[in-house]
Parts: structure tokens; C-alpha cells; sequence
């Protein structure tokens, strides 16, 4: 089901990107794809003419980012748990990490996309400036794993008595000192209601995202020579707990 969703999405997003990235051709689609009755409904919904350049090129620079969230979301199978597996090669052991998918705050991404396609098509002067904050915001929501740059890609590592191997780098045994796993948004967060003023929508949707956010950031790390070196990332709690293991029992840390 979840699959099915994921490519729904995508095909809303891009169909949604072609439209602010070049409304002539959405509308031409829209007319060659659609019934003709939802067609008129993608038709009045395009924007016709742009006020200014500016305003062109912040509506182009909306439907990219909706283009390329769709090829993203098209290409990349939701994960809603990292995994990993083993297999023997010599006296090593390769394990094979694939981290969990950054979840989507629904909520909070359609709050940001509708406020910015409302700024962006807007055509009081000016506004195309509050587009871009928006646009800006929408595209750190949807393009940037806030987990970290490394936290959605693929790890590998070789396990042996000696010390452990990965990403061109080996620790021997003898040089760890501590193995940790961590969640920098794992941490409790305090809302203060304000009776005047009550909470803000944005605010309880952050909360929210943060804390969808927290099941899959947790990460393995090894710290030696002073340094912390990551292992994996992008983990629910479960895996990172397996790997962690898997690493302690393979070094024979503590022995």
C-alpha cells in the first residue's frame, strides 16, 4: 500500500511540477491525458501569464523542485525500516546496510506547498519575494534528508577480529574506544501553550515532523584516534541495536 501511495504522489507532484515549470504544456497535456472535465479543472487552476520575470522564474523554480521530489519519490522504494544483511567472505564478515527512507510530514509539506504555489501565483507586485521564502522552505522539506547527507545512502562494512572496514577506512580492534548509537531528534520537546495567543499550526506541525522524523535517524558510530566515525545511518532503533551488536560480538569488544 504503501508503494501504491508513494507513486501516487509522484505522479501529483510532477503533474503539479509541469504545471508551474511551463503552464502551456500542463495545459496541452492536461487536455491530451485527463477527461475533458477534469482537463477545464487543471486548465483554470494553471497559471495563465506571469506579472513580471521574477515571477516566472520563482514559479519555474517551484515546479523543479516539485520534478524533481517526483523523481525521487518515483525512483526510490519507500523503506519504512532500514535493514541489513550478512555473508561470509574469508575470515570477514560483509554486512550490507540499506537505511530507512526519510519520512514525509504530509501535514506539514502540503501547509508549505500550498502557502508557497499561493505566493508564487500571485499576482500582487511583490509577492513573487515571500515566493521565494516558500519555495525555499518547500524544497528543504522535500530535497534534504535532515538526517544528514549520508543518512539515505546505502553502507557497506567488513567485520573481522582484527578491526572493522568501511568507506576506505580501517580501525583495528585495539584503536576503538567506544561504540555508540545516536539521534540528535530523539530528544523530548516542550510545547508552552500560550492561553492569548494559543500554539501555532506550524509549530505543532513541526513537533510532529520532528518526532516521525526521530524513528528512523538513529545512527551507529565508532569513536578512535579522538574521532567519531559513522558507520550507518538512517536506522529505526531495532537495526541500529543489530548492528551495534553485530559489531561488539564481532570485535570481541570488551573481551
Amino acid at each position: 500500500m504503501s508503494h501504491i501511495v508513494s507513486r501516487i504522489v509522484s505522479i501529483v507532484a510532477g503533474l503539479f511540477g509541469l504545471v508551474y515549470l511551463a503552464p502551456s504544456l500542463a495545459r496541452n497535456l492536461a487536455f491530451f491525458l485527463l477527461p475533458q472535465a477534469l482537463a477545464i479543472q487543471v486548465f483554470q487552476l494553471t497559471p495563465g501569464s506571469f506579472s513580471s520575470p521574477m515571477q516566472a522564474l520563482v514559479q519555474m523554480a517551484f515546479g523543479v523542485v516539485l520534478l524533481v521530489f517526483a523523481y525521487r519519490r518515483w525512483r526510490t522504494p519507500p523503506r519504512k525500516l532500514a535493514q541489513y544483511t550478512r555473508h561470509q567472505e574469508g575470515d570477514r564478515v560483509r554486512f550490507a546496510i540499506l537505511p530507512a527512507t526519510a519520512p514525509v510530514s504530509v501535514p506539514l509539506v502540503l501547509f508549505t506547498v500550498i502557502l508557497a504555489a499561493t505566493t508564487v501565483s500571485g499576482s500582487a507586485g511583490g509577492i513573487w519575494i515571500l515566493g521565494i521564502v516558500f519555495v525555499a522552505i518547500t524544497a528543504l522539506l522535500l530535497l534534504v534528508d535532515q538526517r544528514g547527507t549520508k543518512a539515505g545512502q546505502p553502507r557497506s562494512l567488513r567485520l573481522g577480529k582484527d578491526g572493522i572496514e568501511f568507506d576506505g577506512t580501517f580501525l583495528r580492534r585495539e584503536d576503538i574506544h567506544h561504540l555508540t548509537i545516536r539521534n540528535k531528534f530523539a530528544g523530548d520537546v516542550e510545547i508552552v501553550y500560550d492561553a492569548d495567543r494559543g500554539i501555532p499550526t506550524g509549530r505543532l506541525l513541526g513537533v510532529a515532523a520532528r518526532k516521525k522524523l526521530a524513528t528512523v535517524a538513529y545512527r551507529v558510530e565508532i569513536e578512535s584516534g579522538g574521532k567519531a566515525h559513522l558507520v550507518a545511518a538512517g536506522l529505526d532503533a531495532a537495526t541500529a541495536r543489530g548492528i551495534a551488536t553485530e559489531i561488539t560480538q564481532g570485535l570481541a569488544l570488551g573481551a
